[in-house]
């Protein structure tokens, strides 16, 4: 290695229809992060082999709903003294010889600390991610406030992270569950170069997302 959470508040849950398989959420989030969006493995198979972006082998059905994908992955914990968010553990593929990955933000919900999230950690990771999962300033903080911590970390994970060199500051996405997803939001809106923005049942007082120009999972 380098150097029951209580209930969120309650959100429309929306669907896009019915769930034929059990892993059909994990998919979608796969897919998303890397054949749709671009911003690790090409924007979709049939193309990967001509796309500068491909990292690893064209992504499947089986290989992205499975519990590891192709690449080895480590970790590094980082202080909660770094200002701008309440630190957290950043996962990596150790494979150096196909250059930088997309960097992926990942923030809690109320009252939840980073752990809630760490199971996104080296599945994503071994997708050909950099992955960083946050803990807030406070297990209080409002999505608005969530926002710009994920803001400062996507910062951080580009310019100052022990692993600042194995991530593209141009292939950058975020996450976030119940009020980090609200933050997910929020940081869309104002930072319209990310990649992606996946909410997961997302908490914000605000109703209205039309202006967000970052492709919403």
């Amino acid at each position: 290695m380098r150097t029951k959470n209580p209930p969120s508040p309650a959100v429309p849950r929306t669907s896009s229809g019915p769930r034929s398989r059990a892993f059909r959420p994990w998919s979608r989030l796969a897919l998303a992060l890397t054949v749709a969006v671009g911003i690790a493995t090409g924007t979709a198979p049939a193309h990967a082999a001509d796309n500068p972006n491909e990292r690893g082998p064209d992504p499947t059905e089986e290989s992205v709903t499975a519990v590891r994908g192709p690449f080895a992955t480590d970790t590094v914990n980082v202080s909660s003294a770094v200002p701008g968010f309440g630190g957290g553990t950043v996962y990596y593929p150790t494979d150096t010889s196909e250059g930088t990955f997309g960097g992926v933000v990942i923030a809690p919900g109320y009252t939840a600390s980073q752990w809630t999230m760490s199971w996104y950690g080296h599945r994503i990771a071994s997708q050909g991610f950099v992955v960083f999962t946050i803990d807030t300033n406070t297990r209080y903080d409002y999505p608005e406030s969530r926002g710009r911590q994920i803001d400062a970390a996507l910062d951080y994970l580009v310019d100052d992270s022990d692993v600042a060199d194995l991530v593209d500051g141009d292939r950058l996405a975020v996450m976030g569950h119940s009020m980090g997803g609200g933050g997910a939001l929020a940081i869309a809106e104002d930072r319209p170069e990310l990649r992606a923005a996946i909410p997961l049942t997302p908490w914000h007082l605000q109703d209205d997302w039309s202006d967000v120009e970052v492709r919403r999972w």
